[in-house]
């Protein structure tokens, strides 16, 4: 009995989980790519490294870690703007 190759379909990654590419990037972080070189090597800003991905090797980020970098940019920067009278 002769077999019959099935397809395994899994389901798509969702929107918030994928990896974008540096024009993507640069939409959600506006700098320029100097500045996103820099911001990978600087231990105080850290923005998440790429990784490259595809025949082509390009860079990539993960959406998921660029985001959570963004919201842990923005809490420290709230907590910097914090008068001394609000807290």
């Amino acid at each position: 009995m002769p077999r019959h190759a099935t397809a395994v379909l899994t389901p798509p990654p969702a929107p918030e989980d994928q990896y974008i590419n540096r024009q993507q990037l640069r939409v959600l972080v506006p700098a320029s790519d100097m500045t996103l070189w820099r911001w990978q090597r600087d231990d105080k800003v850290a923005i998440p490294a790429p990784v490259k991905l595809g025949a082509d090797g390009r860079n990539y980020w993960y959406l998921p870690k660029v985001r959570d970098w963004m919201r842990r940019r923005e809490e420290r920067s709230a907590q910097i703007n914090v008068s001394p009278d609000q807290k």
